[in-house]
């Protein structure tokens, strides 16, 4: 927890003497298909949006029994950042500049490697990766240059923001909406599996602090959350060889408020940056 967000408004310098690539524009090109104006990688499935912007705004819409997304607050964001740890072990987080993204490559709904280059404060060079699976997105990402942030270790990570699944029942409700809220909610479920391949499943609505040792144990490999809102879809979330997640939220609460599983690769045993956060949404 213990984390604080900062993001400014930097002049684009372009990471030609970190990547060797020329930058192609001051933001990354967009698609020319209506549905997908204003993104650099746009795709759609039988299940899911995925669309990445010009800016690097990055969400997963999920599509429901009739083949149209579910309510727009149940949007899953995902952002691609750099993590400063200062001594106390707590992190700072810093954002990416959209003016500072940079690619060599053209938009496209079809990414295979597709990948853009940015900053964040400090001249903190990063790049991220963007693969299309089969049912997913395979995202990928490493640390490029520190810049001036040199005080203390940097890592790039990827949040992915499970919104709050449900509006929740309004204060004064009656036995029967209570026990119809109890029924809608009662398959839900989150389960993880941590690095020593213990399988925990979740309770989805009592109060936890989701980045306690009791929620992330030896850290999380794999996670599926299921909740009706999303209409019989099952979200899963896979970390590979030389990378972990986390779980975290705001404030002690039960997950179906919502949550936020952050993904990290270990630089050290992946320099190239190949491991990979896969999603799948089925």
């Amino acid at each position: 927890m213990g984390s604080r967000i900062t993001r400014t408004s930097l002049v684009v310098a372009g990471l030609m003497g970190v990547s060797g690539i020329a930058p192609v524009s001051a933001q990354l090109p967009t698609l020319s298909e209506k549905e997908w104006l204003g993104y650099f990688v746009g795709v759609g499935t039988k299940t899911f949006r995925f669309g990445i912007t010009s800016e690097g705004d990055t969400s997963i819409r999920i599509l429901g029994r009739t083949g149209e997304p579910v309510a727009k607050r149940l949007t899953i964001v995902v952002t691609f950042q750099v993590e400063e740890i200062l001594p106390d072990g707590k992190t700072v987080v810093h954002l990416i500049d959209p003016k500072t993204l940079e690619t060599t490559q053209p938009a496209t709904s079809k990414p295979v490697k597709t990948v853009f280059r940015g900053k964040v404060k400090g001249d903190a060079g990063f790049e991220v990766t963007v693969d299309e699976t089969r049912g997913g997105i395979s995202l990928g990402g490493r640390l490029l240059t520190p810049g001036t942030l040199t005080q203390n270790p940097l890592r790039f990570s990827i949040a992915v923001k499970i919104p709050s699944a449900y509006e929740g029942l309004k204060r004064g409700a009656d036995k029967k909406e209570i026990k119809a809220f109890e029924e809608k909610t009662k398959s839900d479920r989150v389960q993880v599996t941590w690095a020593d391949k213990k399988r925990p499943r979740l309770s989805t609505t009592e109060s936890v602090d989701a980045s306690s040792k009791e929620i992330n144990g030896t850290g999380i490999v794999g996670a599926d959350v299921e909740f009706s809102s999303y209409q019989e879809k099952k979200l899963g979330f896979a970390a590979s060889t030389n990378s972990l997640m986390t779980l975290s939220n705001k404030q002690a609460g039960p997950l179906q408020d919502g949550f936020v599983i952050t993904w990290v690769a270990d630089s050290a045993k992946d320099p190239e940056g190949m491991a990979r956060l896969n999603i799948e949404i089925r």
